[in-house]
């Protein structure tokens, strides 16, 4: 073979070779764009899916604050209702381990001073905590829907007999705002007369009995 046509065979060679190259080229062009035309749609979804978090993330934020104001105005109606005006409640909302978290408070003024906070089995006895525990779940139950009569055993039992009278006030208040009869079971005579029908259970010669307790027998409308 002459050396023309050596040269013309490496030219020949070298130009099938370009061609391979321009043809891999071109494909790896090909798959770049296609790349990076799902790298674009990959982002414009994650960045979708970080609004939607957001959007989330606030609602969630939203709806506990609003949970939370509700929370704090009921249980501070029934405190004030039976204790007095120097006394509310209050919820501080907060994240441990990427858990939302609640805890509770109770302010108290006491005659006008600068307001306490403290927990509520630190406040005045347990008859805050029972008051505490009758207004949340009557917070419960109507979040809930449920419907029927709430029946309460033994309600604030550890509330001091001078705010027996208040406390069966707040929960016929409370029994009204509702729209729901409330059944109590106690042995607090005070409570008792608060009640729009009242009877008493005596137990004689191991039956039990029961009686009108009188005067709180006025009509059978929705109340305690």
């Amino acid at each position: 073979m002459t050396d023309r046509e050596t040269i013309g065979a490496a030219l020949v060679s070298f130009g099938e070779y370009l061609r391979r190259r321009r043809w891999e080229y071109e494909r790896l062009l090909s798959e770049l764009a296609a790349v990076e035309k799902e790298l674009a749609a990959t982002s414009a979804r994650e960045a979708v899916l970080a609004q939607a978090r957001e959007v989330f993330q606030l609602a969630a934020e939203a709806a506990r604050e609003q949970a939370k104001q509700g929370v704090e105005r009921v249980v501070t109606w029934a405190l004030q209702s039976v204790f007095g005006p120097e006394i509310s409640f209050e919820v501080t909302l907060s994240e441990r381990r990427d858990q939302p978290e609640a805890d509770f408070f109770v302010v108290s003024t006491y005659g006008g001073t600068t307001p306490v906070r403290t927990e509520p089995t630190e406040a005045r006895g347990g008859g805050v905590v029972d008051i505490i525990s009758l207004a949340l779940r009557y917070v419960l139950l109507e979040r809930s829907r449920m419907g029927g009569p709430l029946v309460l055993d033994e309600p604030g039992k550890h509330v001091s007999e001078e705010y027996s009278r208040a406390l069966g006030d707040f929960i016929r208040l409370m029994s009204e705002d509702a729209g729901r009869q409330v059944i109590i079971v106690t042995h607090n005579s005070e409570l008792a007369e608060t009640g729009t029908l009242a009877y008493r259970v005596e137990l004689r010669n191991g039956e039990s009995r029961v009686y009108p307790a009188g005067a709180n027998n006025r009509h059978p409308g929705t109340g305690s």
